[in-house]
């Protein structure tokens, strides 16, 4: 048997008629490995889930409902070739069937039996493309994503990095300049991290910074950004807040690590020092960061004191 011939083939008709159709076709391609018959269009499903064709060929009547079968038998069946006989010679229905799923369309009085093993087999090679194609652009845009994320992520924590925090800040203090709205920035340090590192390990290091960026975005909303921007410093946009909002964001955020974190067996205690800026009163992106920045070491230098306000930008900022 020649690999043209080597198909398992299914056979549906609308109105009845499969039997009379897999008779045909068996009479004009007697070398077909096989032709089975659906009898009901409607459970195409069903029949290519229990056995596997490489084909379905399925009789039309001609005419509008034809459109509506074939999305249906198309939806069915996804993986399956779908090729569809008429003895209506309709060119513009035939594109409209093609362009909805179907990888051929054939004229019974003008089709013969070579002529029907060689759509069939064309159709299955089409078929085969278009899954591979699919498959393909599936994997470039997970890819894409993947690279997307890598462009935007601190690959240790999954936090946003510097590039992407300046670029979404921008947007977030752009958007509040035009509504006379607010923001405030929230600059995190973690205590006594050196020493952490130092005696425990950079395992352990590494798996308090994942820690401490999983507590604080739990803590805050979804509008808001969290970043790292380099070492064990973080900072936080908070959309739309107030400084007392912010206050209440830093309290969360310090309130978080109450508990210990537990990493590669050791239990570490962790206290975060948080300075707050506000926007209006930094009237950009840089000028919070260092507000922030200054305001944070005035936490850390406060001993039991953990969060700092810097209510206007500083000067030279």
């Amino acid at each position: 048997m020649n690999r043209h011939s080597a198909l398992r083939l299914l056979v549906t008709a609308v109105g009845g008629g499969a039997a009379r159709l897999r008779d045909r076709v068996r009479q004009i391609a007697p070398r077909l490995e096989e032709v089975a018959v659906c009898d009901d269009p409607a459970h195409l499903g069903d029949a290519v889930r229990y056995q596997d064709y490489d084909a379905v060929l399925l009789d039309l009547p001609g005419g509008a409902a034809d459109a509506e079968r074939v999305g249906r038998a198309v939806r069915a069946c996804p993986l399956t070739p779908l090729v569809v006989v008429s003895h209506v010679a309709d060119g513009a229905l035939a594109e409209r069937l093609l362009r909805l799923g179907a990888q051929d369309y054939l004229v019974k009085r003008e089709t013969n039996g070579a002529q029907l093993v060689r759509a069939l087999h064309y159709a299955v090679e089409r078929k085969r493309l278009e899954i591979r194609l699919k498959t393909t652009l599936g994997e470039l845009g997970q890819a894409n994503a993947r690279l997307r994320s890598l462009a935007l992520r601190d690959a240790l924590t999954g936090a946003l990095n510097r590039r992407a925090f300046h670029a979404m800040g921008e947007q977030m203090l752009a958007r509040a300049r035009r509504r006379s709205g607010r923001a405030a920035l929230l600059y995190c340090d973690l205590d006594r991290f050196k020493q952490i590192n130092d005696s425990l390990g950079h395992r352990v290091g590494d798996a308090v910074l994942r820690a401490f960026r999983e507590r604080c975005a739990a803590t805050l909303r979804r509008s808001d950004c969290l970043a790292r921007l380099g070492g064990d410093e973080f900072v936080v946009l908070l959309d739309d807040a107030d400084v007392a909002r912010a206050v209440e964001a830093a309290g969360r955020i310090v309130a978080a690590f109450d508990a210990p974190i537990v990493a590669e067996g050791a239990s570490v205690r962790l206290r975060v020092s948080v300075g707050i800026a506000a926007f209006p009163e930094c009237p950009d992106l840089d000028s919070l960061i260092v507000a922030a920045d200054q305001a944070m070491y005035h936490a850390k230098s406060g001993g039991g004191v953990a969060c700092h306000q810097a209510l206007a930008a500083p000067s030279g900022a």
